[in-house]
């Protein structure tokens, strides 16, 4: 999906969300304000039906209500994460790009403290004030760049032994070559 595409889907999404909406995220220990803070660049959240597809991708369109966040790198939208809260541990992406719940403010915090905090939902994270991240895909390539934090607390002990998984796999370099210069007379 496109970056229009994606901004059009979520301005749809923020659209649908009502006052019900809000007291539900509220009923499952969402405060207020951090929805206030949170939605300064892009709104915190959106409402989308939908379903979930094998692979964690979401297909928005006929299905049921899903929260949905935007997934923000380099203040840009490049996805965004789907879940239910009566089921916070099975979320989906739109693009598939998005891998930190979160990313801008964790990079940001990096230079500070060296420190990260990774929770395992999306709404764990919203309960925690938005503060930290959340690994949306332990596939990405992008996993990383996490090995530039000094300390990284993690929320519980699957998490910890996920992130510990996908920071010890074998990583691919590229082939070295030398090019030297000729000098032709």
């Amino acid at each position: 999906m496109k970056g229009a595409d994606l901004e059009a889907l979520y301005a749809t999404a923020v659209a649908a969300v009502s006052q019900c909406r809000l007291d539900r995220l509220r009923a499952v220990g969402v405060a207020p304000d951090t929805i206030a803070r949170i939605g300064q660049s892009y709104p915190a959240f959106g409402v989308l039906d939908g379903e979930m597809e094998r692979g964690g991708r979401f297909l928005p369109g006929e299905g049921a209500p899903h929260v949905v966040q935007p997934v923000v790198e380099h203040h840009e939208l490049i996805d965004l994460v789907a879940w239910r809260p009566g089921s916070p541990m099975r979320w989906g992406l739109v693009s598939g790009l998005g891998w930190l719940l979160g990313a801008d403010e964790c990079f940001a915090t990096r230079w500070d403290g060296d420190r990260l905090q990774l929770h395992a939902t999306p709404l764990e994270w919203l309960r925690a004030d938005a503060a930290g991240g959340v690994v949306l895909d332990w596939d990405s390539p992008d996993l990383t760049w996490l090995r530039g934090f000094a300390q990284i607390d993690c929320c519980n002990d699957m998490v910890a032994a996920s992130l510990g998984r996908a920071l010890n796999k074998p990583m691919r370099s590229p082939r070295l070559r030398t090019m030297e210069a000729r000098h032709v007379a």
